[in-house]
């Protein structure tokens, strides 16, 4: 179950006219040659496809990777027999139909790796082992290549151990690539510390890939693009010059060069086609990891005017799509005020400030819908945008009451986080969780508590999680919201896996009927007038209490 798929939109509220955006230079054939990486297929350029070459520093290190040990089925069986008191290996023998040699050569093994000591019995670390059905984490010294982002200077999440690929710069995805300036000509040694952190995020977001059954592959895995949208405070990415370096022996963390060597990534961009000029970036490693990739972009685009061209082509691109498979011109104050009139009639007025945002996301919803009825290609756009407004309704929802940062921490265990959200749904008057819904993971969950962005099933749960307390604002609204419509949860999961499956950044072929859209904008537009209803009357309550 992926709790990754989902991507923010670029809202390009102030677009520049087509016309006046200058082209982005690409200056490989003029540089001194410096190597192209490659962690995934080169696929051809593209009107759909573009590529930016972004310049990295790579260091070779020394640190320590973690690999999955498992015991053998005779060494676990082994293992078990002892934890039930048959601890000579002539009687462990007997039971299993083996020579009585062989199974004293295992239970040997099993003591040399500290499961079991001289009287065969179980050590702490073989009761661990054995709860861990045979599994265990195994840290041993690997050598490899670090790389450091040379826009904002940031350590990539990416310890590659195996020999470096190159791409082919003859090909039109290469040469005719965008490339990113050296913002950064130099850069300070990368700290143990931060290289340490790097490598863990690398390991957790490739075990998300493994539960999830994705291609490692980041032409083939359309899950990790992540749209591009303005971040305000993209100097955030900026390190800090008081930050304290710590020696690179800590960690197990060496460096093996003096001096980092100069590459390019070859980043993809998918240009989408949508009337507001939206694209999406994947990470070039292949992780779901595009959101990183957004922020980097976004700082490119402050500290210089090539990233800006970067961005202000791709947009253009974008629209220039969507223009080619329109019908004619329609005036745009007369589409904004029809949008209005709309949403007043489906939800009436903003209710309070809280809420702008959403009114904000239904605008553009409406406006798309408007649209895909007068024959333009909204469609996906629209489905999309239906997901956009769930988003930024459960987002401002999680606002309105005060959240513990560790209400998490009781549910470490997958199957005690379910049961919680499974019981709370039950206790509010529901019936079911939808299990894509159900499945989502703790680390999304603490990452929007920790106000991070995230897409719709996350901000469901968290909200799930917060309506677990009982007396809660939360859990209030959500008796309420399964009171009038028990489908509730249903019908968000619905719109989120439409989305997910045919939305705009699904880069599949298909013609999906204009009514199926027709049907998610009416859900949303019922998902909302019930979450404003439950917030006003709950609301009104807990003032009177208070």
């Amino acid at each position: 179950m992926s709790d990754f798929d989902d991507e923010l939109l670029f809202d390009d509220d102030e677009s520049l006219p087509d016309e006046l955006i200058l082209l982005p230079s690409n200056q490989v054939s003029d540089a001194k040659p410096i190597n192209i990486l490659l962690f995934a297929q080169q696929q051809a350029h593209t009107d759909q496809q573009q590529n930016i070459l972004w310049p990295v520093y790579g260091w070779r290190i020394a640190a320590p990777q973690v690999s999955e040990r498992k015991l053998d089925f005779l060494q676990l069986t082994s293992l078990r027999l002892t934890h039930a008191g048959v601890t000579r290996h002539q009687d462990q023998a007997q039971m299993l139909g083996q020579h009585k040699d062989f199974l004293f050569n295992v239970m040997l093994k099993l003591e040399n790796q500290g499961y079991i000591d001289r009287k065969a019995r179980l050590t702490d670390k073989g009761e661990k082992i054995l709860q861990q059905d045979g599994k265990e984490d195994e840290e041993k010294t690997e050598y490899g290549w670090i790389f450091q982002d040379a826009t904002a200077g940031e350590l990539l999440s990416w310890f590659y151990t195996k020999s470096l690929r190159y791409a082919d710069s003859s090909r039109s995805d290469v040469s005719q690539a965008f490339q990113l300036p050296w913002i950064r000509q130099t850069l300070p040694t990368p700290n143990a510390a931060d290289v340490t952190s790097a490598i863990k995020t690398q390991r957790r977001l490739l075990k998300r890939i493994q539960a999830d059954g994705l291609n490692t592959e980041a032409n083939n895995a359309v899950s990790d693009a992540y749209g591009f949208t303005e971040i305000s405070k993209a100097d955030t990415l900026t390190q800090s010059s008081n930050t304290k370096v710590e020696q690179t022996e800590n960690f197990g963390v060496r460096l093996l060069s003096k001096r980092p060597q100069q590459f390019y990534l070859l980043v993809s961009c998918s240009v989408e086609g949508t009337s507001d000029g939206q694209f999406s970036l994947r990470c070039p490693f292949g992780l779901p990891d595009g959101f990183r990739w957004v922020r980097l972009l976004n700082f490119a685009t402050s500290q210089c005017e090539e990233g800006k061209k970067i961005v202000e082509h791709l947009q253009s691109k974008s629209r220039e799509a969507w223009k080619r498979k329109q019908p004619g011109e329609i005036e745009p104050i007369s589409l904004a005020r029809e949008a209005y009139d709309k949403i007043i009639f489906e939800v009436g007025s903003v209710p309070d400030k809280v809420w702008q945002q959403v009114w904000k996301e239904l605008e553009r919803l409406e406006q798309s819908r408007t649209l895909l009825g007068r024959g333009f290609d909204e469609t996906d756009t629209s489905i999309t945008r239906s997901q956009r407004v769930l988003e930024q309704l459960m987002f401002t929802l999680l606002q309105l009451d005060t959240i513990p940062a560790n209400i998490w921490e009781p549910y470490k265990s997958r199957d005690t986080l379910q049961q919680c959200l499974k019981d709370t749904v039950v206790a509010c008057g529901g019936s079911e969780i939808p299990e894509r819904i159900l499945f989502t993971k703790l680390g999304a969950i603490r990452n929007v508590l920790d106000g991070g962005k995230d897409s719709l099933r996350p901000y469901v749960v968290t909200f799930l999680l917060s309506a677990s307390r009982r007396n809660s604002l939360h859990r209030s609204i959500l008796e309420y919201l399964l009171k009038k419509h028990l489908d509730f949860l249903v019908d968000i999961e619905k719109i989120a896996h439409i989305r997910n499956t045919i939305g705009a950044h699904a880069g599949v072929i298909h013609k999906e009927p204009i009514i199926l859209a027709e049907d998610l904008v009416t859900k949303t537009y019922q998902i909302v007038r019930l979450v404003i209803q439950a917030w006003r009357l709950t609301n009104n309550q807990f003032s009177k209490e208070v």
